[in-house]
C-alpha cells in the first residue's frame, strides 16, 4: 500500500550546527538521538549531491517521534536560501512552528541563549473564534522559529506535548505563489488530509512578515492535526514583484529549510502516484544507513512549488 505513515519534521542545511543545536536542544528541549557522518555515497543517496560529505544530527521531542534533522555539508554552501530569515519570497519553506504555554518565558529563554525576535508578536484572530499570539524568532541559516501561544484555543487540538514550555514541532510552513497545484500534490499525490484551512487579516502579522500593511493570509495545513508535523502552505495575497519565487534555490546544500522528512510505505508506488500530480523525482530510490533508523530506502520528491520531500520507507 502506497501511503504516508507520518510527517516527521524539517531538514535544515546548516553552516552553524553548534548554534542550531543550542536552539533546538537547549532552548526548545529536543533530545539528540543520532549524530553521524555521511560519506560521499550517503550524501549522494540522500540529497543527490556529488563530491560532498556531511555530518547529520537527529533531534526529537521526548515522548514523540517528531523532531528536526540538521545537516552540515562539507564543504558548506555560501548560499542562504532566506538571508536574515525574514522576507516575503515564495516557494521555499520559511518557518518551524512550535506551541508555547508561556510566550514571555519562551522569549526570555531564547534571549538568554542569544536568539532574538524579528519584531513584536502578532495577534491572530481566526474566523473560528480562536485567538493566538505568534512571535518569530530569528534562527541561524535564515530559518525562523514561530512561537505560537494559544490565547483563546486549546493547545491539545494541535500538539501532543502541552505540559512543557514548548511543544513538539507543530508545523513547517512556507508561502507559495499558487495554492492549487500544491493542494493537488498533497491531497492526491501524497494522500495527505487537509487538516486545517483558515484565513485572517492582521496589521500586526503583516508588519511581522515584512509586508508593511495588513495582508489577507490564506493557509492550508496538510497532515493529521496532532500526530504529524503539518505542512503549511500559505498565500500572503501579495503580487509576484513583491514576493518573488525561491523555487530554484530552496534545496541542499544551500542553507536553511531544505526539506521535510516523511515516513512512507510503498515507496515506488507513492513516487509514481505523486509524479502524476505535479511532483518530480529529485533523487531516485537508494539504500542508505541513516541513524537512528539503520539501513533504509529513501527517495526525494520535488513538489510543484519546489520544496523537497525526503521519503523514508518503513521496513
Amino acid at each position: 500500500m502506497a501511503r504516508v505513515v507520518s510527517i516527521d519534521g524539517p531538514v535544515i542545511s546548516t553552516g552553524e550546527i553548534d548554534r542550531q543545536l543550542s536552539l533546538f536542544r537547549d532552548v526548545l528541549d529536543l533530545r539528540l538521538v543520532a549524530d553521524e557522518s555521511l560519506d560521499a555515497a550517503g550524501v549522494a543517496a540522500l540529497f543527490g549531491l556529488e563530491g560532498l560529505t556531511a555530518r547529520t544530527v537527529q533531534l526529537l521531542t521526548p515522548g514523540t517521534a517528531i523532531g528536526v534533522r540538521l545537516v552540515a555539508f562539507d564543504p558548506p554552501s555560501p548560499t542562504v536560501i532566506r538571508p536574515g530569515g525574514v522576507g516575503l519570497s515564495t516557494d521555499a519553506l520559511k518557518v518551524v512552528d512550535v506551541f508555547t504555554s508561556d510566550l514571555d518565558a519562551a522569549v526570555a529563554r531564547a534571549s538568554a541563549r542569544g536568539f532574538q525576535l524579528v519584531g513584536p508578536p502578532a495577534q491572530l484572530d481566526l474566523p473560528t473564534g480562536e485567538r493566538f499570539q505568534e512571535a518569530h524568532l530569528r534562527a541561524p541559516d535564515g530559518v525562523l522559529v514561530a512561537f505560537i501561544h494559544p490565547v483563546a484555543a486549546r493547545a491539545a487540538d494541535y500538539v501532543s506535548v502541552t505540559d512543557r514550555l514548548f511543544s513538539e514541532v507543530q508545523s513547517c510552513s512556507g508561502p507559495v505563489t499558487e495554492l492549487e497545484p500544491v493542494r493537488r500534490f498533497y491531497e492526491e499525490g501524497l494522500g495527505l488530509p487537509l487538516g486545517l484551512e483558515y484565513r485572517f487579516e492582521s496589521d500586526t502579522f503583516g508588519r511581522m512578515i515584512g509586508a508593511g500593511r495588513a495582508s489577507l493570509i490564506r493557509a492550508n495545513n496538510f497532515g493529521r492535526k496532532v500526530e504529524d508535523v503539518m505542512l503549511g502552505v500559505i498565500h500572503y495575497g501579495l503580487p509576484p514583484h513583491i514576493a518573488p519565487s525561491l523555487r530554484e534555490v530552496c534545496r541542499a546544500p544551500n542553507r536553511g529549510l531544505v526539506a521535510v522528512c516523511l515516513s512512507v510505505e510503498g515507496l515506488d508506488a507513492l513516487l509514481a502516484r505523486a509524479s502524476v500530480h505535479g511532483a518530480a523525482v529529485a533523487v531516485p530510490p537508494a539504500e542508505v544507513s541513516l541513524a537512528p533508523r539503520g539501513r533504509v530506502r529513501v527517495a526525494t520528491l520535488r513538489a510543484p512549488h519546489g520544496v523537497h520531500h525526503l521519503l523514508v520507507e518503513k521496513a
